[in-house]
């Protein structure tokens, strides 16, 4: 998982800021946070609907994820979209639901995020990314029992006036079955010289 956050770090500030730009025309800040590793109820609890609840499959890894959405992202993305100043939306109710051309907004930020994993993922193992439903309200989302383990990559994101967060959450028996894969990764990287020279000078000469 470490060493997935740190390609999620770089893919994801880099290819979705110009894909975003490009097609909802907005240049957004991403931050991302440490992987966490929470039990899936306490997980929920933080969460307040409405959010894009997005439920994918991640084969050949088994069981679903997800991928959540704020509001606030969508909303500054559609007002970019046409020609807006990227001004966010307040609390909504619990129940309100996207529309249609909020849902093909959501729709062009999953694209996004999925060409952006599968290039994070490619060096250590090829996934293929698929969205399976969607729901506004996290506690229908349910892939994994509250008890179980899930592992979270928070974003913060900025698109406008107003901050938000994309989450890409992992049920953490769906990476138990490649922990030996990621932690070679890992070792690996830390433990090469040459890679460590290379990285700092291509580092030094990007500052």
């Amino acid at each position: 998982p470490i060493w997935i956050q740190v390609a999620l770090q770089a893919v994801l500030r880099q290819r979705e800021i110009h894909v975003l730009l490009e097609v909802l025309r907005t240049s957004p800040k991403i931050n991302t946070n440490r992987v966490q590793l929470l039990k899936y109820g306490d997980y929920l609890k933080a969460l307040q609907p409405p959010l894009s609840v997005n439920i994918i499959r991640t084969p050949p890894l088994r069981g679903s994820s997800l991928i959540l959405i704020d509001p606030n992202i969508i909303f500054t993305s559609l007002d970019n979209f046409f020609g807006g100043f990227g001004r966010g939306i307040g609390v909504l109710p619990a129940g309100r639901m996207f529309t249609p051309t909020e849902s093909r907004v959501i729709h062009i930020i999953m694209e996004v995020a999925f060409k952006s994993l599968k290039e994070a993922w490619q060096p250590l193992l090829a996934l293929d990314f698929e969205q399976v439903n969607s729901e506004i309200n996290p506690q229908f989302a349910q892939i994994a029992d509250e008890n179980d383990l899930v592992i979270v990559n928070h974003f913060d994101a900025e698109c406008g006036d107003g901050p938000g967060f994309i989450d890409i959450v992992y049920p953490y028996s769906s990476l138990k079955p490649i922990r030996e894969l990621l932690r070679s990764r890992v070792q690996a990287v830390d433990g090469d010289p040459e890679s460590e020279k290379i990285w700092q000078e291509n580092l030094t000469a990007a500052l």
